[in-house]
């Protein structure tokens, strides 16, 4: 028992030891196994700590390395910071003197403008002061073509006509070349009296009553209040006339021609006579037999032939009176006004006929009866004559600009020539005025023997009168062609006395003799 229990026990002590050495071979295989993986562990981390120790070392000199290139960079941005500040130095002096250049460009620029004001100040100075001695200069040599034109008046009428040609021409030529008015009275009268500007003819029997001039031959023809038609004309200081026909029953009024230079004559009586190529046709008897005052050109081929309070439109080629018109006032006056008829009543009332032979009342700007009227297309202005012997001048409205004081007695008849007005009246004076002159003076023409009637111009240098006496006037009204005149007739120079005594020693020495 106890053996079996032996063996028991020895076979269980042999399996046990069996059990042990299996589960101690189990174990070493696994403390092998363990053993391999701890050496190949080993070996790595002896591959990695030397691969570490490499890199380590690789590390230390890149740090070295980023250590020296720091340092570089670092003295680098030391410089670069330097640089930088020298830069800005150097930019901070550079606009300095880029802001001290543009003062300097700004001072210089105000020192030029200031110059340049200085320089324009100067010659505005300058040109002020010559504009002064200038205005000193022309008011001098002006009054002393008064002075001249005064003294040259004085010479004339003593009998010293050399001396006074001197005068009257010295006195024109410093007016004109200092622009002067020559047109004043006292230059006017001595280049008057010294030119032969004036010549007259006795061309009718009683008072010339109109005076027209014939566009086709240029003579003239005029009628008178003692039944006289006359053709006439004026050349080369000689005066030729033809009368056309004589009848003491009509008192002549007013005389026209139409286009072809048939002349048609209108008499007081109511008379109207046409002569055609100077020869007098059969007379035409209008409805009243008295009162008939003017006879004017309206269109080609007809007339307006106005009595003491109506008007009729005549037509000249059947020679027959086609319409009437009732004016219902006494009329006074009659004009035309480029190529419409103005007529006046006693009244104030103002009525136009126009070609057509429409008619328009108008309304009178000015108080007065109206005894002329003249209208100049050139300056688009009237001119109106009163029983006062006031004249005005009116604008294309009729409105008035400028009120002419100089006759006595009332207006007959008025014309312009150019830019001057001419004026004729019961005062036996022809005047002429400067009708662009703020305050026009009037300069007496002449005293004529008698009434003076009626105007006519014959070119711009000349007019002509026709007054009571029955004597048309011929006036040279150009001061220009009365100095040519008296140049012409110069026969000296002034003396250095003369020049000294009228003149003066400090007027530089001019000849006057052509």
């Amino acid at each position: 028992m106890k053996k079996s229990i032996t063996l028991y026990i020895i076979g269980v002590a042999a399996v046990a030891l069996a059990i042990a050495t299996s589960l101690l071979y189990r174990t070493n295989e696994k403390l092998h196994a363990e053993n391999e993986v701890l050496r190949q562990k080993v070996g790595k981390y002896e591959q990695t700590e030397g691969n570490s120790f490499v890199v380590e070392r690789i590390s230390k000199q890149m740090e070295d390395i980023a250590y020296q290139q720091m340092e570089i960079s670092d003295k680098r941005r030391e410089e670069a910071l330097y640089q930088m500040n020298i830069a800005d130095q150097m930019r901070s002096r550079a606009e300095s003197e880029q802001m001290k250049a543009q003062e300097a460009a700004r001072n210089e620029v105000e020192a030029r403008s200031m110059a340049e004001q200085q320089r324009e100040l100067a010659v505005t100075q300058q040109r002020q002061a010559e504009h002064a001695r200038n205005v000193a200069d022309t008011l001098s040599y002006i009054a002393l073509g008064r002075s001249l034109a005064s003294l040259s008046s004085t010479q004339y009428l003593a009998g010293n006509h050399d001396a006074s040609k001197l005068l009257a021409f010295a006195a024109w030529k410093f007016t004109i070349d200092y622009k002067g008015n020559v047109n004043i009275p006292v230059i006017f009268k001595s280049l008057s009296q010294n030119s032969n500007s004036f010549s007259s003819s006795l061309i009718h029997r009683g008072g010339v009553s109109e005076i027209t001039r014939i566009s086709k031959t240029g003579d003239y023809v005029s009628v008178s209040r003692y039944g006289e038609i006359t053709r006439w004309n004026y050349d080369s200081g000689k005066w030729t006339k033809q009368l056309l026909t004589n009848d003491n029953s009509c008192s002549f009024r007013g005389v026209a021609t139409d286009s072809e230079g048939t002349i048609f004559a209108l008499a007081f009586n109511g008379t109207l006579l046409s002569i055609v190529n100077q020869q007098v046709t059969a007379p035409i008897i209008l409805p009243e037999n008295k009162g008939w005052q003017r006879i004017v050109r309206l269109g080609k081929r007809q007339m307006l032939i106005v009595s003491a309070s109506h008007a009729y439109l005549f037509d000249t080629t059947r020679r027959m009176v086609k319409k009437t018109y009732d004016i219902g006032q006494p009329i006074t006056a009659i004009g035309d006004r480029n190529g419409t008829v103005m007529i006046f009543g006693k009244d104030g009332g103002v009525w136009a006929i126009n070609p057509d032979g429409k008619i328009d009342k108008k309304e009178l700007m000015v108080k007065g009866t109206v005894t002329a009227y003249t209208w100049s297309d050139k300056r688009q202005q009237a001119a109106i004559g009163t029983t006062s012997g006031d004249i005005y001048l009116l604008d294309v409205n009729g409105y008035s600009r400028q009120k002419l004081v100089g006759h006595r007695s009332e207006i007959t008849d008025l014309c312009f020539n150019n830019d001057f007005l001419f004026s004729s009246s019961y005062d036996r004076v022809v005047n002429l005025w400067d009708a662009d002159a703020a305050n026009s003076e009037a300069v007496a023409l002449r005293d004529l023997a008698g009434w003076a009637y009626c105007l006519s111009n014959a070119d711009d240098d000349v007019i002509y009168v026709g007054d009571e006496s029955g004597t048309v006037s011929r006036f040279i009204i150009s001061t220009d062609a009365m100095a040519r005149q008296i140049q012409k007739a110069l026969k000296r120079d002034f003396t250095d006395d003369e020049w000294n005594y009228y003149i003066g020693n400090n007027v530089p020495r001019v000849t006057f003799k052509n």
